[in-house]
């Protein structure tokens, strides 16, 4: 119904807009269309174009925008090694960003762009600018602990050396809760 009348066309269309935040929600109503879609392919037709308007968008909006155009970003195949640089080195700062959901987001991002990279060398660097990011979200509290030991048990087992140097992180501590303790436990 909402690609009958013309609606998800429309929302297309405000992706080109100069407000990045009319540019973040209409990713975002995109996106939730997508979700409830039969093709949930047929709603953001991702090509280098707008991957670039949504990069840009990004610096201007707020964190929830943020979330919403990186787990956008995420479903993008780059075109070679440029087209994955790019989207990496323009994601990068997000990992430094307060939020946890928005690190999360970058850091997705981050690890689908890397399998597109052929140079193991700039693979391995930028797998190291991930480590400093997780390991800051297990200073968090108990529950978004969970949900990065949890993200740090997949990307581990893409990238087993990622944390290597920060096995003291994943020491269980006397107050962590259980599934905390479970979780630290299974990533070692």
């Amino acid at each position: 119904m909402v690609t009958e009348h013309g609606f998800v066309d429309h929302l297309r269309e405000l992706l080109d807009d100069s407000n990045p935040m009319v540019v973040a929600n209409s990713v975002a109503a995109l996106a939730e269309i997508r979700e409830k879609s039969c093709s949930p392919d047929s709603t953001v037709g991702l090509d280098s174009k707008v991957v670039h308007k949504l990069l840009a968008a990004l610096n201007e909006c707020t964190e929830w925008g943020q979330v919403f155009i990186l787990d956008t970003l995420s479903s993008y195949v780059s075109q070679g090694d440029q087209g994955a640089e790019r989207v990496i080195e323009r994601v990068l700062p997000r990992l430094q960003h307060a939020n946890c959901a928005v690190v999360l987001s970058a850091v997705k991002v981050i690890v689908v762009q890397l399998e597109d990279l052929r140079d193991p060398a700039r693979v391995q660097q930028l797998v190291r600018k991930l480590a400093p990011s997780l390991v800051t979200l297990l200073s968090a509290e108990a529950e978004i602990q969970y949900v990065a030991l949890r993200n740090i048990n997949l990307i581990i087992q893409k990238y087993p050396d990622i944390l290597k140097s920060e096995v003291k992180v994943f020491f269980c501590k006397y107050n962590d809760p259980i599934f905390v303790k479970q979780e630290k436990i299974e990533t070692m």
